[in-house]
């Protein structure tokens, strides 16, 4: 009951009153979010395809973590100003929805894997299962971010 008190809340705000009559504020943001969304994605999952030994073969393993991860640090902290704001204008359709928990539980989850394999591929041993499994269990993480993204607009919230 709190979420849906709190979501009413900052819905009433001046700030979210501002989000939602501003016509660019929303489509803006959802842009700017999708696309920093995807280079991430694509960066942590061109790590991931090398772990796996399915890209870029010709690179080690140091030099396409370091070609493709710097960038996702930055990326990561546009995602969170854009999904801030997105929250804020529309705290309804987050705050209340498990889509959205689903998507920050598995961004977290994404990330410190991510991490893992960044620090892997700085010294990485041929014939090691742990980071095959844990590039397999990233790239499901990000396409159920993905798909869990979506879903915050078409599941109800709570």
């Amino acid at each position: 009951m709190f979420i849906v008190e709190f979501s009413d809340w900052l819905a009433n705000t001046a700030i979210s009153q501002y989000f939602q009559v501003t016509p660019w504020v929303i489509p803006g943001m959802q842009t700017i979010h999708i696309l920093c969304l995807a280079l991430v994605l694509a960066g942590a999952v061109m790590v991931d395809l090398r772990v796996l030994g399915r890209g870029l073969k010709s690179e080690s393993m140091a030099a396409v973590a370091e070609r493709f991860l710097p960038s996702i640090t930055p990326l990561v902290l546009v995602l969170l100003f854009t999904g801030i704001i997105l929250i804020i204008a529309e705290p309804g359709r987050t705050l209340g929805n498990p889509a959205f928990y689903v998507k920050m539980v598995c961004l977290v989850l994404a990330l410190i894997i991510t991490a893992r394999l960044r620090r892997y591929a700085a010294t990485a041993t041929t014939g090691d299962r742990a980071p095959v499994l844990l590039a397999l269990l990233s790239m499901l993480l990000w396409t159920t971010i993905i798909v869990a993204g979506r879903f915050i607009a078409y599941i109800e919230p709570i």
